[in-house]
């Protein structure tokens, strides 16, 4: 038996001449790291942490994958993930069975693909893409998610892909009796792929309960030359006052989404009155310096302006990363990171890379193994 297929019982299904045949496959990434970070938020101040974490790229996960050929170049797709954590066994994702995917879809050669269900959103994937490392699971190296959003409940999604030219338009419906808008996002991504290049632009808007807007753009590119690979994106997010999304878990408006809110500031809930935006840029490089071992360097800068009214702020993040392939599925790593916080995002409490105790700066270090199946 192959590893990692499951093979399906009657599949000898004549369509229009052709044998149709159905696969299930199933796949997973582990990843967990040994973490040191300072100053995290405790009762008694900021203190040092070291532990046994999830990993520094990926949070752990098992999934799912089937398709059945229907013939005349059209097939099934449907997709299952599960997130949880190595270090506890806990269900991530809100406690979600398959809160990473569940989709259910169709595909054609000629008319693209159509899926339905709880999905990736257009811009995350794009940045995933574009990014050095393929976003971050430490909270220092993916806070550039808290201005995209990561998944979305209830999405149409539709994608068409002509040689290099790629299109994806996602609708996401807030399930509200009487009010298509409230909850509801909207995202379109085009993209344009080379041998060397990848490169695309993607927009997106979000509506929460009571009409509040989230608007956001993205554009970037990942070029090959040799042994490198330079990775760069830009992202200008903007969020109106009062913005704000519902707690995961609670079926509310833009639950379980992830998307950073624009309601609250230190001052206290709901006294947020200025317009938030977010300039977000990102780049780096990647180094393939033998067969077995890649260098990564990034960095990552956000200019924050209506932290608060008339109060703007900067988060950096500049991080290193060695990663050793021990077979074509595991590897071991060390990744080495550096937080900056400046004006009001030293105590934002809508900070996408989170609270430092009230202090301006964080250096994190992790050792990690990573493993596929």
């Amino acid at each position: 038996m192959k590893p990692g297929i499951i093979p399906l019982a009657g599949l000898s299904l004549l369509s229009g001449g052709a044998l149709a045949q159905s696969s299930v496959t199933l796949y997973g990434v582990i990843d967990t790291s040994v973490r040191f970070a300072n100053h995290q938020a405790t009762s008694s101040g900021p203190q040092t942490l070291i532990g046994l974490q999830d990993g520094a790229f990926n949070n752990a996960r098992w999934g799912l994958r089937g398709v059945e050929e229907l013939g005349a170049g059209s097939k099934a797709l449907f997709t299952l993930e599960s997130g949880f954590s190595p270090t506890t066994g806990r269900s991530s994702q809100q406690g979600q069975l398959f809160g990473r995917q569940a989709w259910l879809g169709l595909a054609n050669d000629t008319w693209g693909t159509i899926k339905l269900g709880r999905q990736m959103g257009a811009a995350y994937l794009f940045v995933i893409g574009v990014d050095p490392i393929s976003i971050g699971n430490y909270s220092e190296l993916s806070w550039q998610t808290s201005l995209t959003g990561l998944r979305y409940d209830n999405t149409v999604d539709y994608s068409k892909q002509w040689a290099g030219l790629g299109v994806e338009a996602q609708y996401a419906f807030g399930e509200r009796a009487g009010d298509m808008a409230s909850g509801s996002t909207v995202q379109l991504a085009l993209t344009y792929d080379t041998d060397s290049l990848h490169s695309g632009a993607v927009a997106q808007q979000s509506k929460d309960a009571n009409g509040h807007a989230m608007r956001l753009w993205v554009a970037g590119a990942r070029y090959a030359i040799g042994p490198f690979t330079l990775h760069g994106y830009y992202l200008d997010a903007w969020r109106q006052a009062g913005f704000a999304i519902g707690a995961n878990g609670s079926g509310t408006p833009l639950a379980n989404t992830s998307i950073g809110g624009n309601a609250n500031t230190v001052l206290g809930a709901g006294t947020q009155t200025a317009e938030r935006r977010d300039q977000y840029a990102a780049a780096g490089v990647t180094y393939q310096a033998t067969r077995a071992l890649k260098l990564t360097a990034g960095y990552m800068r956000d200019n924050v302006s209506g932290v608060r009214p008339g109060v703007a702020g900067l988060v950096q993040t500049v991080y290193g990363v060695a990663m050793y392939s021990l077979s074509k599925r595991t590897e071991v790593y060390l990744e080495m990171d550096y937080s900056r916080l400046s004006g009001g995002s030293i105590t934002d409490p809508n900070n996408p890379s989170g609270s430092f105790g009230g202090t301006r700066c964080r250096t994190g270090a992790g050792v990690g193994l990573r493993t596929r199946f």
